[in-house]
C-alpha cells in the first residue's frame, strides 16, 4: 500500500465526462480519476457498481499513478472494463 496515496472515496457520476469520477491525493497533489461508463449501462447502475468495487478501482488507479499518467489538469482515465 502506498502511504503517499490517499483516496477520498468521493465517487460521483459526471454527466459532462460520461464517467464516474473520484479524487485522490498523491504526496499532496490532488488528482481526479475518471472511469468511462459502458454504453449498455445507465449512469446510476454504473456508479453503484464502481462504488461496490471501489477497492479494485483504487488498486487500478494506484498502478496508473505509479506510471504518472495524469495530464496537466491532474486528471487521468482508467480503462473501462471490457465486460462488467
Amino acid at each position: 500500500m502506498n502511504q503517499q496515496l490517499i483516496f477520498n472515496h468521493d465517487f460521483v457520476y459526471s454527466a459532462e465526462q460520461d464517467a464516474v469520477s473520484f479524487s485522490c491525493l498523491l504526496a499532496g497533489l490532488r488528482l481526479t480519476g475518471y472511469i468511462a461508463r459502458p454504453d449498455e449501462m445507465s449512469a446510476d447502475v454504473w456508479l453503484s457498481q464502481v462504488q461496490a468495487a471501489a477497492f479494485d478501482w483504487e488498486d487500478a488507479a494506484e498502478q496508473a499513478l505509479a506510471e504518472e499518467c495524469w495530464n496537466e489538469a491532474g486528471e487521468f482515465w482508467l480503462p473501462a472494463p471490457v465486460k462488467y
